[in-house]
């Protein structure tokens, strides 16, 4: 599986029968998604619920959240197993960095990747991650962080 950013909330997730496109548009393949319900084609599943983008492919599945808030027993229940969080952070239109986190400690993902517009410093640093971003994250399901959670910065593709 491959995942690019494409800035703001827009992330490309390419399996090896499908492409999702998460964000202002949402798709499966060629297919539309307008409204909240599942879709499923090419061995990819799509759920949409309550603002959270769930897609299942090869093993893993990939939570996609703009706006995130404390999760209720039942939402967390819902979302359980989630390989992967594509979390917004940095305030405005994104979650807030201390949100954000909270979310992140419920969800426990093995890894998480932010969307952000400008306020990716403090996340950042609350998170103790440093360095460049990766172009993209290629990642099987046998490649997840077993142990500790990762957080993966996607520089935004153009």
């Amino acid at each position: 599986m491959i995942i690019n950013y494409n800035g703001t909330e827009n992330f490309t997730i390419k399996s090896k029968n499908k492409t999702v496109k998460i964000g202002q548009e949402i798709s499966l393949g060629d297919l539309k998604i307008t409204t909240p319900g599942e879709y499923e084609s090419g061995g990819v599943q799509v759920e949409m619920i309550d603002g959270i983008i769930e897609v299942l492919s090869e093993k893993m599945s990939i939570a996609w959240i703009k706006k995130g808030k404390f999760l209720k027993d039942e939402e967390i229940e819902r979302i359980n197993g989630i390989s992967i969080l594509l979390i917004g952070v940095g305030g405005g239109n994104f979650t807030e960095t201390k949100i954000a986190i909270d979310v992140i400690n419920q969800i426990e993902p093995s890894i998480v990747i932010p969307m952000y517009e400008q306020n990716l410093d403090s996340f950042l640093k609350e998170e103790g991650v440093s360095g460049p971003g990766q172009d993209q994250l290629k990642i099987t399901f046998n490649e997840l962080p077993q142990e500790e959670r990762k957080v993966v910065i996607l520089n935004p593709s153009t």
